[in-house]
């Protein structure tokens, strides 16, 4: 099963910013989609699985697939 989150950002720019235009709306849902920085949405994933494992007793340690020499 694979489970994935997914932002239409073109949806989000028409919410935030109703009254632009269509091409305004497209030119700003480009640009953010161009230049999106991902590594603050991987360490938010990060973050949740550290603690939802934490609160379902599931043990992380030495499980990262990182073998210290």
């Amino acid at each position: 099963m694979t489970y994935k989150i997914e932002v239409d950002v073109t949806s989000a720019v028409r919410d935030f910013y109703p009254a632009l235009t269509s091409s305004e709306v497209d030119l700003l849902a480009k640009r953010v989609t161009e230049n999106w920085d991902y590594s603050a949405m991987y360490q938010d994933v990060f973050d949740n699985l550290v603690d939802y494992a934490t609160y379902n007793s599931i043990d992380l340690a030495g499980k990262d697939g990182v073998e210290e020499v």
